[in-house]
């Protein structure tokens, strides 16, 4: 089962430092064999080919999951919080029971978060903001559009107090797109009073009365436009490496700059397209 929850966004944001830094050194080791040796040699053009991809794309990477770590902090300050409360051992071992036998049933009844195998001392606190809740340290959207929403929310009518939200994830591989319908399902504490709350407000953004995160495709929209003619201009690079024949392998080097260039480019295209298609729907009522 696709797990769509995002977990440690420092450690990733702290990994892709670290291959972005080691993609730009072979890059410029190949840069500076080739002003050595006054031409471009195989071994060059490797270093710069294998590099300059995570070079590229290492940044974007970067600043994804430094913006994470940003959400994570903000989630815990309270900021646009909608509801907030504090599972105990007592509460997760009894919300265990019927999950578990729910999780039986396999497919759609799949909760697609994972209990923690051990619960802080202080409890599992559970915080919803407008559009998304951190249930420990795992973090998953809740919006009506993209690669995982929800298309269902309600309480179970039987066993411990539980929202359950019915989740449709897509994601692609070499061949085709797939998607799989599941459930996110979680305890609600006894003591709190914000879980009534908190299924009102998503049957408010379910039914687009409430419109959440309008900003979002706008952004990854001008992402796009701006990250195409980037793009571009390094297959631009590589036409130009190649006509003017630098070296008797500047094949090894034209080539990979190129395919890159045209592949990232088209990608980024067709990212602005598709995020342009998906505001339309976010803001189309139901």
């Amino acid at each position: 089962m696709h797990n769509p929850g995002v977990r440690n966004p420092r450690r990733n944001f702290l990994m892709c430092v670290g291959v972005t830094l080691v993609a730009w050194a072979f890059v410029a080791w190949g840069a500076y064999e080739m002003r050595v040796e006054e031409e471009e040699t195989v071994g060059s053009a490797l270093k710069v080919g294998l590099g300059l991809l995570p070079a590229i794309l290492g940044p974007a990477a970067i600043y994804n999951f430094w913006r994470g770590m940003r959400v994570f902090a903000a989630i815990r300050r309270g900021e646009n919080e909608i509801g907030r409360w504090v599972v105990t051992a007592a509460e997760l071992a009894e919300f265990g029971l019927i999950d578990n036998a729910r999780n039986l049933y396999g497919g759609q009844y799949f909760n697609v978060w994972a209990r923690p195998r051990e619960l802080p001392p202080s409890g599992l606190e559970i915080i919803f903001v407008a559009d998304a809740v951190l249930v420990g340290d795992t973090y998953f959207a809740l919006v009506t559009t993209g690669m995982f929403k929800f298309t269902r929310v309600g309480m179970l009518s039987e066993g411990p107090p539980t929202i359950e939200f019915v989740t449709v994830t897509t994601w692609a591989n070499r061949f085709s797109v797939r998607t799989s319908v599941g459930v996110l399902r979680l305890p609600v504490s006894r003591l709190g009073a914000d879980g009534a709350k908190v299924l009102e407000h998503y049957r408010r953004v379910l039914s687009r009365e409430i419109i959440v995160n309008e900003g979002f495709y706008r952004g990854r929209m001008r992402f796009g436009l701006i990250a195409a003619p980037i793009c571009f201009a390094v297959a631009a690079a590589g036409f130009v490496v190649k006509s003017i024949g630098a070296g008797n392998d500047s094949g090894a080097l034209s080539g990979p700059l190129i395919g890159m260039g045209l592949v990232f480019g088209t990608a980024m295209l067709i990212l602005a397209l598709v995020a342009w298609l998906l505001r339309r729907a976010q803001l189309r009522k139901r």
